[in-house]
């Protein structure tokens, strides 16, 4: 069960991380924290179904 919860957790945060770099070029300031925001959140849905399947 706690596979299933990590892995729909990581496709959330790619699905906000996707649109956090489309909203980054709306905001009137604070673009790059933004986007970059949206990178950090795309490292951690990639990082988390790794950690969390390698284990067994």
């Amino acid at each position: 069960m706690g596979r299933v919860v990590a892995a729909v957790f990581s496709i959330l945060l790619l699905l906000v991380a996707m649109y956090l770099f489309a909203f980054a070029f709306q905001v009137a300031s604070g673009q790059a924290f933004v986007f970059f925001g949206g990178i950090i959140l795309m490292a951690i849905s990639f990082a988390l179904p790794i950690h969390v399947f390698s284990r067994r």
